[in-house]
C-alpha cells in the first residue's frame, strides 16, 4: 500500500514517453520512403516458391487445424465423460452413505439417463456380483431384458470390469463389445465402499454411436468424417456413411477414459485445388501484392500510431478503474501541500466532492478544527521526507462534522523524468477495527476476571514444547506456575521428546492419542492428590490456541468435601445392614432357639440310651454304629442352623460374585423356614427353568429376600387366614436383560395413605418397628442397578393381600459349571419347585 500509487504513475509516464519516442523516431520518414522498394524486390524474388510455400502451408494448416480440432472433439468427450462419472460417483455415494434406501439411487440413476442420452442403463450389484437395481433408459425396447434385478451378471465385459475394480477399488472401463439390438456400447464400473471394504459396484452402459452424436459439434461433423473405432481399427460409429479410411488428412486420438479400446478416428474431405481455382488465387495475389505495396508504408505508420493510442487508452482506463474500485482513499499533495488529486474513495470517505479538495491549501477542509496543530504536523513531517513507514494515526472529519479514525500512508510521487513532484497519500477508514480491538480488550479483561473468580483450577498446556500457555489464580494457589500441577492433575506423565537425527523428520504430536483430536469430547476423571489431600474432578480437552497450535486445556474441581460425604454416607450404610440383620435374628431368636432345642434333645436322648445300654451291657455294636450316626446328624443339623446365622450376620464389605438364583432362594429358606413354621404359613416357590447366573453380592440379596418373606408371613398371620389361604407365593422368571423375584401374600395388605412412605427411612406402622428394613432393602436394590416397588392386590374391590418385587440386572456371562455353587434338592432345581408341605411343616 506504501508504493503502489507511485509505481502505477511512474507507470504510466513511461508509456506515454515510448509512445512519444516512437512518433519522433528519425527512421521513420526514411522506412516510408525506401520500404516499398525493397518489398518490391524481395516480392519478385519469392513470388516462384510461394506458389508452393502456400500450398505446403495451407496443406499444413489444415493438418493443424484437423489436430486441433480433433483434440478440443476429444477433451469435449473427455469432459463430458468425467462429468458423468461425477454424477455416477455421487449415486456411488449415496449408496455409501444410505445403503437400505434404494428409492434415492433411483432417482439418481432416472435422473442420470434422462439428463445424457448416451446412457442406455445404469445398475447397482452388491459384492457377490448380482444385480440389485436397475434403470434402463426409454430407448431400449422394452422387449429387451439384459439384466434383471437379483440375478448375477450375465455380460462377460461386465463381470471382467466388475473383478478389476473388486481389486483395484477403482473405476474401471470395459472394451467395446456389441450387444444385441443395441450395437457397439462400452460400460463404466464404479466399486461401492462400505467402511472401506468392497459392498459391490454401480455400472453405466454407454452407446458408443449415442456417444459421438452427443458430443461432436455440428460444425465439426459437417467439416469432417467423425468415426469411433476400436483397437482393430474397426468403425463402431460414424459421422459419414462413406467409407473414410483412404482420406488423405486422418487424425487419430485415444477417448479419456477408455484408452485401451476406444478411438475417435477424423478424416477431412480436403481435395487438391483445380487449375481454375489456382489461375484465380494467382491473380487475387498479384492485385493484393500490388496493393500492398502502395499501401505498406502508410500502414505500417498508422499501426504504430494505434498501437500507442490504444496502449495509452487502456492504460488510463485501467487506472481509472482501479482507482474507482478501491476502497482506500488517496489524495496526491504537491511539494507545497496544496491537494492536486482525490479518488472516488477518499470523497465518499469524508463527503466532499473532488471540486472541493482539488486545489485547496492547508489547512484542508476534512482537517477537525481542534487537531489543526497535529494535522498541520502530520503534513508538515510529510512534506520534510520524515513520514514513519506505519503511516499516521489520525483523525478526520466528515462532512457533516463527525470524526473518523483514519490510517495514512505516505509515498513520493515521482514523474517521468525521475524527478519528485508531490506525494500521494492512501487513507484507509479503521473506525471499526479499532472498536472491535477495543472491544476484544474488553472482553479479554472480563474473561480472565471469570477465569481468575472460579471455585475450579484452569491450566493451558502447549503439548509440543510442554509449556504452560495459562493458570489461573487457584491453579497457581495449589500448584504454583509449574506444569507440574497439569501433569499431576492429568494423570500423565510429561512427555519426552528425544533429540532427533537432522535428516529425520519426525511429527511433534506423535504418541498423543489421536482419538481425542478426531472426537473433541472432554475426558472426565476423578483423581486424588496425595500432597494436598484433596479429590478432584477433572476435564480436559485439546483445543486450538490463538496462535494455531494445538494445547490441552484442563480444569479441576475440588470434590474432597463430596468424597468425604460418600465415605460417610456409605458407612452408615453398611452399618445399617448389619444392624437391620442383627434386628431380624432377635426378632427371630426364640424359634431359632426352638429349632436348636430340637436336635439337641435329641441329641440328649440319644447320648443317655447309649449310657444306660452300656452300663447294662446291652447294647450290640451296630445299634452303637446306628445310635451314633442318628447323634451325628442332630449335631450336623443344628450346626447347619447356627452356620447360616453367622453368615447371615457377619460384617462384611459388599462383593459382587457370580451366584445362581437357586442358591440364593436355598440359602435364605434355611432361615425363613424358622419363622413360617413358627407362624404356621406355607410357602410356595417356582423358580423358571433357564435363569442365567446374577452378578450380585447374594448375602444382600438374602437379606432383602428373608426381610420380605418375614413381612409376608406376619401380614399372613395379622389377618388370620386359614386353609390354603394361610400362604405366600414366590415366583422368580427371567427375560433377556432381568430377573423378577415376585412375593404375593395373603395378608392384610398396605394402606393407601401408607403406600407412599413405604420405603422411606424411620417410618414403620409396626410398634416395636424402627422403619429401616424397607429402606435398607431399597439402597440394597439399587446398589445392584435393580428396583423395588410394592402394591396391593385386589379380588374386584376386597383387598386380598400384597405383592411385593425387585428386578436384578442380568449379566452377559456364561453359565456356572456343573458342581459349582450349593448342591440343591430335587425340589430345588431349576425347573422350578413347589412345596405345599402341611401348615407350620416344611
Amino acid at each position: 500500500m506504501l508504493s503502489f500509487p507511485s509505481h502505477l504513475g511512474t507507470a504510466l509516464m513511461r508509456w506515454r514517453l515510448h509512445g512519444q519516442s516512437l512518433l519522433r523516431t528519425r527512421g521513420a520518414d526514411r522506412l516510408l520512403l525506401f520500404g516499398p522498394l525493397l518489398s518490391l524486390v524481395l516480392f519478385l524474388g519469392a513470388a516462384a516458391a510461394l506458389v508452393r510455400y502456400t500450398q505446403q502451408t495451407e496443406l499444413q494448416r489444415e493438418r493443424d487445424t484437423l489436430q486441433r480440432d480433433s483434440e478440443w472433439a476429444q477433451q469435449r468427450m473427455g469432459l463430458e465423460m468425467a462429468l458423468m462419472q461425477e454424477q455416477l460417483q455421487s449415486m456411488v455415494n449415496a449408496l455409501e452413505s444410505s445403503p437400505r434406501q434404494p428409492t434415492r439411487f433411483e432417482f439418481l440413476a432416472h435422473s442420470f439417463i434422462h439428463q445424457h442420452a448416451s446412457v442406455l442403463m445404469v445398475y447397482a450389484s452388491d459384492a457377490k456380483a448380482t444385480v440389485k437395481q436397475v434403470a434402463v433408459s426409454p430407448s431400449l425396447p422394452h422387449d429387451l431384458k439384459l439384466l434383471r434385478s437379483g440375478e448375477p451378471l450375465a455380460l462377460a465385459f461386465s463381470e471382467s470390469a466388475y473383478a478389476q475394480a473388486q481389486g483395484s477399488l477403482h473405476t474401471a472401463y470395459t472394451l467395446p463389445y456389441a450387444l444385441p439390438r443395441v450395437g457397439w456400447v462400452v460400460e463404466s464400473v464404479t466399486p461401492v465402499l462400505q467402511n472401506q471394504q468392497f459392498a459391490g459396484t454401480v455400472s453405466a452402459v454407454f452407446s458408443v454411436d449415442g456417444m459421438l452424436r452427443g458430443a461432436v459439434a455440428q460444425e465439426l461433423s459437417t467439416r469432417y468424417a467423425v468415426a469411433l473405432v476400436n483397437s482393430q481399427q474397426d468403425v463402431l460409429a460414424s459421422t459419414s456413411s462413406a467409407n473414410t479410411g483412404t482420406k488423405p488428412l486422418q487424425y487419430l486420438v485415444a477417448l479419456h477414459p477408455f484408452e485401451r479400446g476406444l478411438f475417435m478416428r477424423v478424416s477431412s474431405y480436403h481435395t487438391a485445388p483445380g487449375w481454375a481455382q489456382r489461375s484465380l488465387y494467382w491473380a487475387v495475389f498479384v492485385l493484393s501484392a500490388l496493393m500492398l505495396w502502395m499501401l505498406w508504408g502508410t500502414w505500417r505508420q498508422m499501426r504504430q500510431r494505434l498501437q500507442t493510442q490504444e496502449s495509452l487508452t487502456r492504460e488510463t482506463a485501467f487506472r481509472r478503474a482501479m482507482e474507482n474500485s478501491l476502497s482506500t482513499g488517496m489524495q496526491a499533495i504537491d511539494l507545497k501541500g496544496r491537494i492536486s488529486y482525490v479518488n472516488v474513495a477518499f470523497c465518499k470517505m469524508t463527503g466532499f466532492s473532488e471540486g472541493e479538495l482539488v486545489g485547496r491549501a492547508p489547512p484542508h477542509p476534512y482537517w477537525p478544527p481542534r487537531r489543526s496543530a497535529e494535522m498541520a504536523l502530520a503534513l508538515q513531517q510529510t512534506i520534510d521526507g520524515l513520514a514513519p513507514p506505519s503511516g499516521f494515526a489520525l483523525k478526520l472529519r466528515r462532512k457533516d462534522g463527525s470524526e473518523f479514525d483514519a490510517r495514512i500512508y505516505v509515498s513520493a510521487l515521482i514523474d517521468a523524468r525521475e524527478r519528485q513532484t508531490g506525494w500521494i497519500t492512501s487513507v484507509t477508514d479503521i473506525t471499526e477495527p479499532t472498536r472491535i480491538r477495543q472491544e476484544l480488550a474488553a472482553s479479554h479483561e472480563r474473561f480472565v476476571a471469570v477465569l481468575e473468580g472460579l471455585d475450579a483450577a484452569v491450566s493451558v498446556l502447549a503439548i509440543d514444547r510442554v509449556e504452560q500457555l495459562f493458570a489461573n489464580k487457584l491453579y497457581r494457589q495449589w500448584f504454583g506456575a509449574s506444569a507440574h500441577g497439569h501433569h499431576l492433575l492429568s494423570g500423565q506423565d510429561p512427555p519426552v521428546f528425544a533429540t532427533q537425527d537432522n535428516n529425520d523428520e519426525v511429527d511433534a504430536f506423535a504418541g498423543l492419542p489421536a482419538g481425542e483430536f478426531i472426537n473433541p469430547q472432554a475426558q472426565a476423571h476423578e483423581i486424588h492428590v496425595t500432597a494436598l489431600d484433596r479429590w478432584f474432578d477433572v476435564r480436559q480437552r485439546y483445543i486450538q490456541w490463538v496462535d494455531g497450535r494445538v494445547v490441552q486445556m484442563l480444569i479441576a474441581t475440588d470434590v474432597t468435601a463430596r468424597h468425604q460425604a460418600e465415605e460417610v454416607a456409605r458407612t452408615q450404610e453398611e452399618k445399617a445392614q448389619i444392624t437391620s440383620r442383627l434386628i431380624a435374628m432377635g426378632e427371630m431368636a426364640s424359634s431359632l432357639a426352638h429349632e436348636l432345642n430340637q436336635p439337641l434333645t435329641a441329641i440328649n436322648n440319644y447320648c443317655s440310651g447309649m449310657i444306660a445300654r452300656l452300663k447294662n451291657q446291652s447294647l450290640p455294636p451296630q445299634d452303637l454304629k446306628a445310635t451314633l450316626e442318628k447323634t451325628a446328624r442332630q449335631a450336623q443339623r443344628a450346626a447347619a442352623v447356627i452356620r447360616r446365622v453367622r453368615d447371615f450376620v457377619k460384617k462384611s464389605e459388599p462383593h459382587r460374585v457370580l451366584c445362581r438364583v437357586q442358591d440364593i432362594v436355598h440359602n435364605t429358606l434355611e432361615l425363613a423356614e424358622i419363622e413360617l413354621r413358627r407362624r404356621n404359613v406355607r410357602l410356595f416357590t417356582h423358580i423358571a427353568a433357564g435363569i442365567p447366573p446374577i452378578q450380585a453380592d447374594p448375602i444382600l440379596i438374602e437379606q432383602v429376600l428373608l426381610n420380605l418373606l418375614r413381612n409376608a408371613a406376619e401380614s399372613v398371620d395379622k389377618a388370620e387366614r386359614t386353609g390354603v389361604a394361610r400362604s405366600i407365593e414366590l415366583v422368580i422368571t427371567a427375560d433377556s436383560q432381568q430377573a423378577t423375584f415376585i412375593l404375593r401374600d395373603n395378608g392384610t395388605g398396605v394402606p393407601e395413605d401408607v403406600m407412599s412412605h413405604l420405603f422411606e427411612a424411620f417410618y414403620t406402622t409396626k410398634a416395636e418397628g424402627l422403619g429401616i428394613g424397607l429402606n435398607i432393602c431399597r439402597s440394597i436394590i439399587e446398589f445392584h442397578q435393580g428396583r423395588l416397588w410394592a402394591e396391593n392386590q385386589y379380588n374386584q374391590e376386597v383387598l386380598t393381600g400384597c405383592v411385593f418385587g425387585f428386578t436384578l440386572p442380568l449379566e452377559p456371562v456364561l453359565r456356572l459349571p456343573a458342581g459349582e455353587g450349593h448342591d440343591m434338592s430335587p425340589e430345588q432345581s431349576e425347573s422350578g419347585n413347589s412345596w405345599t408341605g402341611p401348615v407350620g411343616e416344611k
